[in-house]
């Protein structure tokens, strides 16, 4: 079979990459190990990703979700990109609310947040939820389908190869060659990505992890701050280590999910439109930086995800803050007499303390101290702290105008590129990757 255009995933990236192609006089189909949107049963895989299959939030500023100029973007060009990311999820569906637009609001809540010490990073956001979401792709996916776009779904791709300017996509040992590919299989995807940019010659360096927790806390708690910007991003300098400690996909009144990475098991969340629980639940991520001698951070944060899966039995660990702060596992008893009930379908009562590195458990602790200032009764013993919530960006491709690698024809694009965190950055990347493989094709 060939093409002109392999992508592979059909996450934020992939589709908005065909929506550029489509229409183009380029053949193009996209590969993914997952599903169609009505057939998910994955929700790290298939079409839609991770991030815009489950909850679908759109950071609508430069100032989240990735970095302008390692993209080769000024401020101005990536909100023009940003503003018609938005306008598409719109044109298919997207619901026109926003939050965090009141300014005097939010410089209320930046003064508070900076009197307890906490960092907040405003901006425009749109929250789609997890229902309404899976309508927006699945209409974007029938539209590429009908433009001519082809989708290889449930079928994983196991390498590529580039002999004489041409690119072979080997997918469950059948043979796709192509004149243009374009990776973007997402952070599940992201191991399998740096083996096969190495085997091209265009490994990754490694950047930054994220690792830590998802809290679970009573609704009400974050009203206040809800009513202002519905997913509030919130730093803190943790006291003892002097680390970076974030807030990142906060969803009120939402519920706490595991996601299956094969080797080890994860913990993510998402709020739906119409089902709501009593908790809200936010990440809370360590950032980490490994320097030489010791670099490679996926393998270190995948050494700590199987850690947490052995010791969870193959569950995420679920676990009382009090019970953290006083040095002990929590039982299903003590959680059953907290006063926050997990959302989590499936956990191992446990200690969070035996999974991830002391450090990180120290920096969790002294955050959720600080952010009580600005959210009175986080640090109640009822808070519930599910683990391990990893991050994969440490991965980072050199990339020249329009996500190209040094590879002539190969692109890298979404958050295994390690260029976005999030579907809004990952789109814009995806954008910026089929815009140059048009200008390229047409010369």
């Amino acid at each position: 079979m060939r093409y002109d255009v392999v992508v592979v995933g059909a996450g934020p990236a992939g589709l908005f990459a065909a929506l550029e192609l489509a229409g183009s006089g380029l053949s193009t189909v996209i590969v993914d190990k997952g599903l169609a949107p009505r057939e998910r049963t994955s929700n790290t895989c298939g079409v839609g990703g991770a991030g815009a299959f489950s909850d679908g939030k759109l950071n609508l500023t430069p100032r989240i979700g990735g970095d302008p100029e390692a993209i080769g973007c000024s401020v101005g060009e990536l909100e023009d990109l940003i503003a018609y990311v938005d306008d598409t999820f719109t044109r298919y569906g997207a619901p026109a609310q926003y939050s965090g637009e009141d300014p005097e609001a939010l410089a209320e809540l930046k003064k508070a947040a900076a009197q307890a010490g906490v960092e907040f990073i405003a901006g425009r956001q749109r929250h789609i939820g997890t229902g309404r979401i899976r309508e927006v792709i699945d209409a974007i996916y029938r539209d590429l389908a009908a433009r001519g776009v082809e989708f290889q779904l449930g079928r994983a791709a196991e390498e590529i190869r580039h002999r004489g300017g041409r690119f072979t996509v080997v997918v469950e040992g059948k043979e796709i060659e192509a004149r243009y590919v374009l990776a973007a299989p997402g952070r599940v995807g992201a191991y399998w990505l740096r083996e096969v940019a190495r085997s091209l010659g265009v490994g990754p360096s490694f950047g930054p992890l994220d690792v830590g927790v998802r809290a679970e806390f009573p609704a009400e708690l974050y009203d206040p701050i809800e009513r202002v910007m519905y997913d509030a991003k919130l730093r803190v300098r943790a006291p003892t280590y002097d680390d970076m400690v974030r807030t990142f996909c906060t969803n009120p009144r939402g519920f706490v999910v595991q996601e299956d990475h094969g080797e080890f098991v994860l913990v993510n969340g998402h709020a739906e439109n119409e089902r709501k629980s009593g908790n809200t639940n936010f990440a809370l991520l360590v950032h980490i930086e490994l320097t030489d001698p010791v670099e490679d951070t996926t393998e270190y944060g995948r050494a700590i995800a199987k850690l947490a899966t052995t010791i969870g039995g193959g569950k995420p660990i679920v676990q009382r803050l009090k019970d953290l702060s006083q040095g002990r596992r929590s039982t299903l008893d003590r959680i059953r007499r907290a006063s926050v009930r997990p959302t989590l379908e499936s956990f191992t009562p446990g200690d969070v303390s035996m999974a991830l590195p002391h450090r990180v458990v120290v920096d969790i602790v002294e955050a959720v101290d600080v952010l009580n200032r600005l959210i009175p009764g986080l640090s109640a013993e009822g808070t519930l702290l599910c683990a391990p919530e990893i991050k994969f960006y440490d991965t980072r491709y050199a990339v020249g105008p329009g996500m190209e690698t040094a590879l002539p024809g190969f692109y890298v694009a979404g958050d295994a590129s390690g260029h976005s965190r999030g579907i809004v950055f990952a789109a814009v990347t995806g954008v910026l990757a089929a815009r140059r493989i048009r200008e390229k094709a047409s010369r």
